[in-house]
């Protein structure tokens, strides 16, 4: 009797560990929302084109996030992003453009701003806004099969800036930086398989 409550005892709650197993995947929505931003975006298969859009836009949120000071501002410029990408399509204006115009606005406006905000963080985002801007502006201009490889480099280098802010917790907020790691992880694999294996 002792033997068999003994065991009983130590059987794993299943309700408890489903509770918990929810619990995780709750926690971890960035992720989920990332990952179906990728699918999304691969939906006709990858597009290097496509990437570094995504790049710049993702570099200029971290510009702006860092020059208006207020972490909490990371997915409103998300969205205001997509809006003025939608806007400029719809009145004729060069996306790519508007975006950079956008960043180099950030930028003047942060460093303006003086002791209001950290200008050493600032000026981390501002040239890292310059350096992923530049490979995803060169990977639009370029032959297709050198296109995939810049924008799969400057996906997976923004992936790897992801990750320096999902540790240090800082400029953008975590979820932010979380689901953007998944969707410019998996773009630029997605662009480096189609490098490799495609028809060219």
């Amino acid at each position: 009797m002792n033997t068999y409550t003994h065991r009983h005892d130590n059987r794993p709650d299943a309700p408890g560990q489903k509770r918990s197993i929810w619990h995780h995947l709750l926690r971890r929505w960035p992720s989920g929302l990332g990952l179906l931003a990728l699918l999304f975006n691969l939906t006709n298969g990858a597009d290097a084109h496509v990437t570094a859009m995504i790049i710049i836009i993702a570099s200029m949120c971290y510009l702006a996030v860092s020059a208006i000071g207020s972490r909490r501002s990371g997915w409103i410029m998300v969205g205001a992003a997509g809006v003025a990408v939608v806007l400029a399509r719809i009145t004729g204006l060069d996306p790519t453009a508007t975006l950079l115009v956008m960043g180099v606005g950030f930028a003047v406006f942060g460093f303006l701003r003086g002791a209001a905000i950290d200008r050493r963080e600032l000026l981390a985002q501002t040239l890292a806004f310059l350096g992923f801007s530049a490979i995803a502006l060169t990977a639009m201009m370029v032959t297709p099969i050198a296109a995939l490889f810049l924008a799969a480099l400057a996906a997976v280098g923004h992936a790897a800036w992801d990750v320096v802010y999902i540790i240090r917790n800082k400029i953008v907020p975590r979820s932010l930086a979380e689901a953007c790691f998944v969707l410019d992880l998996g773009l630029g694999i997605a662009l480096l398989v189609l490098a490799w294996f495609g028809p060219f």
